[in-house]
């Protein structure tokens, strides 16, 4: 049977996928859940409700008209919140300057990719040069080369390092060796190999074909260079190639509006530099990515691309020789990623580590033709190296600095396919252990996090995980994805309750029958918020989700995180359901009984222990103390939540799944089922 649709149903701008180039190319707010409250909360940093469609569609259709002006209120709150939200992120300002870097139009500066803005650029340089662009077809563009060459990306030595890591990072490697070799469709002449055979006719070159005269050849033998992959470059004095003219005047140009807006006294013009200096880092770190594009490339040239991605790779390798194989300096690589360097120096301390560090750049620069830049970026004391990618550690970034600053890249403290518990857990582990060197204190807090949720002593919101959706047609059959499952669910209900593609879909794991496949253990917050049968699946979430970062760090120390938790007593603290008839075969949590004392929480098979029994008033006095603090603790909680709505009324209409108070508030409701059954305890004394 098909449920009723509402009749309000709205889909803000900034829950969709659109908004998600606002946050990443704009202000960069990483959020996991991008639903218009979240977005409001982080930017403006004030709390709005969430009300359903069907409360909506009630209140619109009251008899009495009574509760009508709470849906215009809410739509104008929406509405004045989108407005405030453009006009906090600037995002009308900084679209227009960036369509004015770029030379295209406001709209495609949200709606078309990097190549389109790369392209725009470069035919305004290059029109000028009478020189035109090829535009090879598909079929051209699938004959080409594959490409050869992949950027360096050492295998880092694992472990968990007390002496000072510092990190030296290339400034604009890519576009710096564009500049500096002067690689560009322009001045490139081919492979090495295929120069042999010019006079035979036209040689490949990328998607096409050029021709060179063997005479030219021969007259410009002395004015070349040659890439570390055999591809054959005229130097800078014979032609200025056109995409090293176009970044260097991005990189010198962008030089220029940051020392603007260092001596700017006035706001506005300080966003409108702002963004326009975004603009031109964001068009420079994308130039080569146009070069090497060889899918769904405009004009994709393999032996550019693999020429700078190849000569990145020999600075690289170049630096690290360097640093090895000065005995003065006691440094020891440990890891190198595309452009920077990570170097251990044994008995330094943290200031002669930085001053090491930026004596250590400078050299490497001054091997290096101009403008090729290796810059002191920062020190990690202490770190933890992973695997590629993955490493945290405290960061100091001056000499002058006293307190350090938690960095981590690529863990899942800033991962967003996690869920909070995991994330918070993993990042406080790592500051004690950086803080005080010992891992029983860490086991400590692990343990206590841990029967923390087993004794259900923990905040909902912290386990909710929120996946992306990709569309129901993108899926094969049967595909078990806990977002298809929840669309799905919503689907059933509300055909327009669909999320929106690229929409991250929350859900929690609960409990279940033996042998229940994990896919229906999925449900979504609001279902376990409402529901007091359905319990947190706390195995699942402290073996599969909290446990497995843990274990990859601790593990280089050779520790067992699992040990840890295993060692823990299964302690099964007082709960009670009040399950209906028609739910009375569904999940474990339906079948769980009280097994502890209310009062003193030891275990039992009654409703309280022996020597509590003997002890009426002790057990009047306690349960009587437990009675007015769930009271307390909801009266209080509801009033925060009605001022929040601008209502007095005992309903909680509000389902904001982004706002902490919610959660406390249907736990507390949960929480006063108690009542019933402590107070009959309380007749029986």
């Amino acid at each position: 049977m098909t449920m009723p649709v509402p009749m309000f149903y709205t889909k803000d701008i900034f829950s969709s996928s659109m908004p998600y180039i606002y946050f990443t190319t704009f202000v960069l707010v990483t959020l996991n859940i991008y639903t218009f409250e979240n977005v409001y909360f982080h930017v403006l940093h004030q709390r709005i409700p969430h009300y359903s469609n069907k409360s909506l569609t009630t209140w619109f259709n009251h008899q009495t008209d009574l509760h009508r002006w709470r849906v215009l209120n809410y739509y104008i709150i929406r509405s004045k919140g989108n407005t405030s939200l453009i006009e906090s992120l600037d995002l009308i300002s900084k679209t227009s300057e960036m369509a004015r870097v770029f030379g295209i139009e406001f709209y495609h500066v949200l709606s078309r990719g990097s190549q389109y803005r790369v392209e725009s650029m470069m035919l305004r340089i290059a029109k000028p040069l009478n020189f035109v662009a090829v535009s090879p077809s598909v079929h051209q563009r699938s004959k080409m080369q594959a490409p050869e060459c992949i950027p360096l990306t050492l295998e880092p030595l694992s472990n968990v390092y007390t002496d000072p890591v510092v990190v030296l990072d290339f400034q604009s490697l890519y576009p710096s060796i564009m500049i500096a070799y002067n690689y560009c469709f322009s001045t490139c002449l081919g492979r090495l190999d295929h120069l042999a055979t010019a006079h035979e006719g036209p040689i490949k070159f990328g998607c096409t074909q050029l021709k060179i005269p063997p005479d030219l050849i021969k007259k410009l033998e002395k004015d070349v260079t040659i890439s570390p992959n055999g591809i054959v470059f005229v130097k800078e004095h014979i032609r200025k190639g056109i995409i090293s003219r176009m970044v260097e005047e991005i990189l010198n140009t962008r030089l220029m509006v940051k020392k603007s807006m260092k001596n700017c006294d006035d706001k506005n013009l300080l966003k409108l530099l702002h963004a326009r200096q975004l603009g031109l880092k964001l068009i420079a770190n994308v130039t080569y990515g146009y070069t090497g594009a060889n899918f769904s490339g405009r004009m994709p040239c393999i032996e550019v691309g693999d020429s700078i991605v190849r000569k990145a790779r020999e600075t690289l390798e170049k630096a690290i020789k360097l640093i090895e194989d000065t005995p003065s300096w006691g440094a020891k690589v440990i890891y190198g990623d595309t452009d920077s360097i990570f170097i251990q120096l044994k008995g330094y301390s943290k200031e002669g580590a930085i001053i090491l560090g930026q004596h250590i750049a400078q050299v490497v620069t001054e091997n290096n033709p101009k403008p090729v830049k290796l810059k002191f970026e920062k020190v990690y004391l202490p770190c933890v190296l992973q695997t590629k990618k993955r490493y945290s550690g405290f960061m100091y970034e001056s000499v002058n600095q006293k307190e350090p600053v938690f960095d981590a890249k690529g863990i899942e403290t800033v991962r967003r396919d996690g869920c909070s518990a995991a994330s918070k857990i993993l990042e406080r582990s790592l500051k004690i252990l950086f803080t005080t060197r010992d891992v029983s204190r860490v086991k400590n807090y692990v343990q206590t996090q841990c029967r923390k949720m087993l004794e259900g002593k923990v905040n909902l919101q912290d386990f909710v995980f929120a996946k992306e959706y990709r569309g129901m047609n993108t899926y094969r059959p049967g595909a078990c994805v806990p977002a298809l499952e929840i669309a799905k669910k919503l689907i059933q209900h509300d055909h327009r309750a669909e999320p929106q593609s690229g929409e991250r879909v929350p859900y929690i794991i609960v409990c279940g029958e033996p042998g229940l496949p994990l896919i229906q253990l999925v449900r979504q917050p609001l279902e376990v918020l409402g529901d007091s049968s359905l319990r947190l699946n706390t195995n699942y979430y402290i073996t599969k989700a909290i446990l497995p970062p843990l274990q990859r760090i601790f593990s280089l120390l050779g520790i067992n995180v699992f040990k840890w938790y295993s060692d823990l007593p299964r302690v099964v603290r007082y709960t009670h359901h009040s399950v209906p008839e028609e739910k009375k075969k569904g999940t474990i949590s339906q079948y769980f009984n009280s097994t502890n004392c209310p009062v003193c929480h030891s275990h039992t098979k009654q409703h309280l222990c022996p020597q509590c029994a003997a002890d009426p008033q002790l057990v009047a006095v306690s349960l009587n103390s437990q009675l007015h603090k769930l009271q307390q603790t909801h009266h209080r909680l509801s009033q925060i939540c009605q001022s929040c709505q601008g209502l007095s009324d005992s309903k909680f209409s509000c389902i904001s799944l982004d706002c902490p108070i919610m959660y406390r508030v249907r736990s507390a409701q949960n929480d006063l089922h108690k009542l019933d059954n402590i107070q009959e305890i309380l007749n029986n004394l």
